[in-house]
């Protein structure tokens, strides 16, 4: 880098600027909302504070008179169901998505019914059933960490239920109403700007992580193209010869591992063009690469199986990699590959043992005590060998026995 250049830093999510509302694109917004709602399941499980708190309030009711808790225990009981289901709901994955309908049913009942006791019980303390609605704001805001919007939603609606129920109850007190009513909204409000606050933070974190997951997946991406870049033969398309052994020696180590992964056996195929130099002095070396292409692409169409794959091993080497097949089937592939160069019907005037291109085909398995992957490319580089000695455009194999066949 020179001086006059300047390193621009990856953006980490921290300065993108979030609308006072919150609300991210639809797509983010609905990502947002998976993000956001795994937090409130773990909060969820607060729940069970809930019940203590409802059971508690039963006892003060009984001993405050008996006549309150006959009035008082249908609304408790039923609050109390309710905040079991939203526990059944948070150690249930698969009903996430009706955990935050189920909380914010919890706190419209948790609210309601203080009103409704609030309403209809005549006794100078009545008026503390009306402060389960700032309860239940700070329950679904603070406790269970609810959507912003949708808490302000139904906050609304709670608070303005509460004031008629204010003023639809007796009055024991001077300013009794107009006092519960501010400190009420007092305790909202504040309880919506913590809120604002958390959920703000959030996003951004959401957002922050966000962009990391992109970075990574752009790194993953580029790795992957430098990795095939690295590992594949530019002219043929063929794996070249330093990802030919790394994927040689993975098989091999999974074979002596006996992972569950690791092949039956593994059968190596090595073979070269017959007479390739008298082909470049006769045609030229562009000519010469267009023969690499056409002979490769032979095997290239014929690997099938996800673990084979050919490779150029070098000049106009190619090495082909069978897993799985058993060794006769691999001697039939190596035919097969030999008839069908052949067939492709490319000019070779320079051949001592065909009018076109042909080639000579060594083939071993690690049936035959090859303890790794040199080893057994070793015992497929002397069948090809004798496979020329024996006057070429033919197949010869290793056998177990450490002796070179010709494939007839």
């Amino acid at each position: 880098m020179t001086a006059n250049q300047t390193q621009t830093p990856l953006p980490t999510g921290n300065d993108i600027r979030l609308p006072w509302h919150l609300r991210l694109p639809a797509p983010l917004e609905q990502d947002f909302r998976f993000y956001s709602r795994n937090s409130a399941a773990g909060a969820a499980s607060t729940a069970l504070l809930m019940i203590i708190l409802l059971l508690c309030a039963m006892l003060v009711e009984s001993l405050v008179g008996p006549d309150i808790l006959l009035q008082t225990w249908r609304p408790r009981l039923f609050t109390l169901m309710v905040t079991g289901g939203c526990l059944i709901l948070s150690q249930q994955p698969r009903w996430r998505d009706w955990l935050q309908p189920a909380l914010l049913t919890l706190a419209f009942t948790l609210s309601l019914s203080g009103i409704y006791l609030g309403v209809i019980i005549d006794h100078p303390l009545s008026w503390v059933f009306f402060l389960q609605t700032p309860l239940s704001v700070v329950m679904i805001s603070t406790l269970f960490r609810l959507p912003l919007h949708s808490t302000v939603f139904s906050t609304v609606l709670m608070t303005a239920a509460m004031i008629g129920g204010l003023f639809m109850a007796p009055e024991n007190t001077p300013f009794e109403h107009l006092t519960l009513t501010v400190l009420s909204l007092a305790f909202i409000s504040m309880s919506l700007f913590g809120q604002y606050i958390y959920e703000r933070l959030l996003r951004k974190h959401f957002l922050s992580e966000h962009v990391l997951y992109q970075h990574r997946d752009e790194l993953h991406t580029a790795n992957q193209v430098l990795e095939s870049q690295a590992t594949v033969d530019g002219m043929t398309g063929c794996i070249n010869r330093r990802g030919m052994e790394a994927r040689l020696n993975q098989l091999y180590h999974q074979l002596s591992q006996k992972s569950p992964d690791a092949p039956e056996r593994i059968n190596l195929l090595l073979f070269d063009i017959d007479f390739f130099k008298q082909y470049n002095d006769t045609y030229g070396h562009p000519a010469g690469d267009e023969c690499l292409k056409k002979v490769s692409a032979v095997p290239l169409s014929m690997v099938q199986a996800e673990k084979d794959f050919a490779a150029r091993y070098g000049g106009e080497e190619f090495v082909i990699v069978l897993t799985d097949s058993s060794f006769n089937d691999a001697l039939v592939f190596a035919e097969r590959m030999r008839n069908r160069v052949e067939q492709l019907g490319l000019p070779h005037s320079g051949s001592r043992v065909s009018q076109v291109v042909t080639i000579s085909i060594g083939v071993a398995c690690s049936d035959g005590g090859a303890e790794n992957g040199g080893a057994l490319l070793k015992q497929a580089d002397e069948a090809l060998y004798q496979a020329k000695g024996a006057g070429r455009n033919r197949v010869a194999m290793m056998n177990n026995q450490g002796m070179v066949e010709m494939l007839t």
